[in-house]
Order: structure tokens, then C-alpha cells, then sequence
């Protein structure tokens, strides 16, 4: 069987170590994941159920020092065989990009000159705001601890965000001689 990307996500956070739902949810909020990922807290459950159905995580019970019960979840053997054939086959194609600025670009027309290049300055304003957002965050992962990979997903954006400057830059100098 073949997995989804959400649960491709998720079996990666198991690769870690066990772990119980409430963990997972607060490692999609701590790595910002939502914003790559479509794992909600109530599609971790569903998700969870859906692999251990496919016997790709195992679950235990345990109880809490309130000796209530907690499911803890591990990835198996078959789950980190179809985890890793995921992986390879995100890789292998690369991903069309839609952009929702997209819509606005392609019927700027619809404004006058000089309106369309004051809303592409602050495009672009916004634009600078999230590379300097992502490189916060980037600071924030060079901990000594953090691994190259999840470093990569804060500076991924960066790259994209400052070829998006740039064409943008292009785009306006083009309606600039018009």
C-alpha cells in the first residue's frame, strides 16, 4: 500500500522514537509543520489508526503517572520500508509550485500602471518580511543539536523568497517600460 504525504509526515516524527499522539501534535506545532504538511490534530488520530491497520505502527498502551491510559505508537519494519519508498518517490519528481499570487499577476491589467507597481512594492515589502521571518527561525534551529535536515526546511523558503525578489524585481522594471 502506498502512503500518503501526511502520513509519510508522520511516520518520519516516529522515526524518532515512539511516541503518543499529544507528542506528535506538539512536534507539528514546535517545527512549524503545518505549513508543509496537512497533519491537524484530528488527522494525526485518523492517520494513526489508518497505519496501524496497514501494520506500518504498532501501539501499546500504557498508563500516566495519573494512571490514566495513553496510547504510545511506534513505526514498524513495514512501516519504515513504505516511509522510505515515500521519500524516494517525493524526490524523484519535482513539485509544480502554485502560487496564489499567481491569480493577481496574470490579470494585473485590470489596474493602472502605477497602481499595479505600488501593490508589486508591497508584494515585495512582504516578501522581504518572511525571508527575515525565516531567517529567524533558521537562527533558532542552528542549535548544535538540530540536524542539517530540518535546518533545510527553514532555509528552502528563504531560497524560494529571494528568487521570487528577484523576478519580481524583473517583472516591475518590464511594466516600468511599458
Amino acid at each position: 500500500m502506498s502512503i500518503t504525504s501526511a502520513e509519510a509526515a508522520l511516520l518520519g516524527l516516529l522515526t524518532e522514537g515512539p511516541k503518543h499522539p499529544y507528542q506528535i501534535e506538539k512536534d507539528v506545532q514546535f517545527r512549524d509543520m503545518r505549513f508543509w504538511t496537512e497533519l491537524s490534530m484530528s488527522a494525526i488520530y485518523k492517520l494513526l489508526r489508518k497505519l496501524e491497520e496497514a501494520e506500518y505502527v504498532s501501539c501499546e498502551t500504557e498508563l500516566t503517572e495519573e494512571n490514566r491510559a495513553r496510547k504510545i505508537y511506534t513505526i514498524t519494519e513495514q512501516g519504515e520500508t513504505a516511509f522510505r519508498e515515500k521519500l524516494a518517490e517525493i524526490l524523484l519528481e519535482p513539485e509544480h509550485i502554485r502560487w496564489q499570487a499567481d491569480i493577481a499577476f496574470y490579470n494585473l491589467d485590470v489596474f493602472e500602471k502605477d497602481m499595479r507597481l505600488a501593490m508589486l512594492r508591497d508584494y515585495r515589502r512582504n516578501i522581504m518580511k518572511k525571508i527575515a521571518e525565516y531567517r529567524d527561525l533558521e537562527t533558532f534551529l542552528l542549535d548544535p543539536k538540530c540536524s542539517i535536515y530540518p535546518l533545510s526546511i527553514s532555509r528552502r523558503p528563504i531560497y524560494l523568497l529571494e528568487g521570487e525578489a528577484r523576478w519580481l524585481d524583473d517583472f516591475m522594471k518590464e511594466i516600468e517600460q511599458q
